[in-house]
């Protein structure tokens, strides 16, 4: 071949120019720029932690240990937010009314709308999306004076995991940080990710999302009666262990660890269920055990040191005038005999129970904040558990009405 043949097919504007020049065009575009600013600070986050964790690894003090910084969440969410946040034109989505109305009246989107689209909506964006919503409170750094603002940017960072980015290996560090929430977008996006995603870690940490998230009972409303919400939930969990690894971890623990736990929580701790049985010290040092069948029970966890507890104990004669036939069994952390009598004369308190020096009730309870209430039917069978508020109030109305029957007290064996 000759030289100026060569030279021309070189030059051939459909070959190496054409190429070159396509090539620049996506380097000096936004989505090309956004992805390499998004995978910069990425890296800056990843070799920050490094370093924290290598400072840590090498101190031998609490002091030392105390005055290692780490490193600011508020720097890493500016730098992956402005990465992402560009928009890149307009699409066209239905307009719903909100949810309740929606299950209410059955209806459907009858029109659209001209909405926004961003650079987070886009694949390459989804190790941003995952990071800023996984520390939400660097990502309400960003707006710190404008809450509306804050709730329409967390909300579209939640619909491109639902529309795009449920199919990421990566939303599997979503789904911990999810699985205490009791929003329906946040559970539909668990949902998606469960059933649509092909990643084992990803479904298997979804499906345990969804399992923890059908313990609150505005979720689970539309999924049956309380026998069928457990039967779902253990099928989720059943369902985690057997599609995750072996060494899959949710949030700080292993999936092993919370699905065992969890198991825990529905055979014993659920609704309609029958708790561990107790043994707890009364003010003159006589045990007594809890749940005993025969009335309904209240057991309450409580500290003297916290306002709601007290002040429901100080009107426990109050309660037990409404409901003459409660058995109230309020629940204090560990005393001796005689600094419980001191406590509750000084608070003015007819009685209360103290736990072991093992905190073997409060352990068996799975008591995380105080007070924490219990609702047991003359079975022991459990018909309320958590914050003493209006649900319990509820609960209580419920169960002592003229019309509820009285359930058999000799069907159950405690212990059992």
């Amino acid at each position: 071949m000759s030289t100026t043949r060569t030279a021309r097919l070189l030059c051939h504007p459909c070959i190496l120019c054409t190429g070159f020049i396509a090539f620049l065009a996506a380097s000096l575009s936004p989505a090309f720029a956004g992805e390499q600013e998004m995978r910069a600070a990425l890296a800056r986050i990843s070799q920050q932690e490094a370093e924290y964790r290598a400072a840590l690894s090498v101190a031998t003090t609490d002091e030392q240990r105390a005055a290692i910084i780490p490193p600011s969440t508020d720097e890493a969410a500016a730098a992956l937010w402005k990465s992402v946040r560009t928009k890149t034109g307009t699409k066209e989505v239905p307009v719903t009314p909100p949810a309740s109305l929606r299950k209410a009246e059955n209806t459907k989107p009858s029109a659209t709308r001209q909405a926004p689209t961003y650079e987070f909506e886009e694949d390459w964006a989804a190790p941003a999306v995952v990071w800023l919503l996984s520390h939400p409170d660097a990502l309400a750094g960003l707006f710190p004076d404008a809450p509306q603002k804050l709730a329409h940017t967390a909300h579209n960072l939640l619909d491109s995991v639902l529309n795009k980015h449920y199919s990421s290996p990566l939303v599997a560090e979503l789904c911990p940080r999810f699985a205490e929430n009791t929003d329906e977008q946040v559970y539909d996006v668990i949902k998606k990710i469960y059933e649509k995603n092909e990643d084992p870690t990803a479904r298997g940490a979804a499906a345990l999302a969804m399992s923890i998230m059908l313990s609150n009972p505005s979720l689970a409303a539309e999924e049956g009666g309380q026998a069928q919400i457990r039967a779902k939930r253990i099928f989720l969990i059943r369902q985690a262990l057997n599609t995750s690894p072996e060494d899959a971890s949710f949030g700080n623990a292993s999936l092993t660890e919370v699905a065992q736990e969890q198991i825990y929580r529905i055979r014993r701790l659920s609704v309609g269920v029958i708790p561990p049985q107790v043994t707890l010290t009364a003010p003159d040092g006589t045990p007594s055990v809890f749940p005993s069948p025969g009335k309904h029970t209240l057991l309450f966890f409580w500290s003297p040191a916290e306002d709601v507890g007290l002040t429901v104990m100080q009107k426990q004669q109050a309660l037990l005038k409404r409901y003459p036939d409660l058995v109230v069994c309020p629940i204090v952390q560990h005393m001796e005999p005689e600094q419980l009598n001191a406590m509750l004369k000084e608070q003015e308190i007819a009685v209360s129970y103290a736990d072991d020096t093992k905190g073997t009730a409060a352990t068996a309870y799975r008591i995380r904040q105080l007070p924490h209430a219990v609702l047991l039917s003359p079975s022991c069978r459990i018909l309320f558990t958590g914050y003493p508020d209006m649900q319990l109030q509820t609960a209580l109305d419920r169960a002592f009405t003229p019309q509820q029957k009285e359930e058999k007290k000799s069907s159950v064996k405690i212990g059992e």
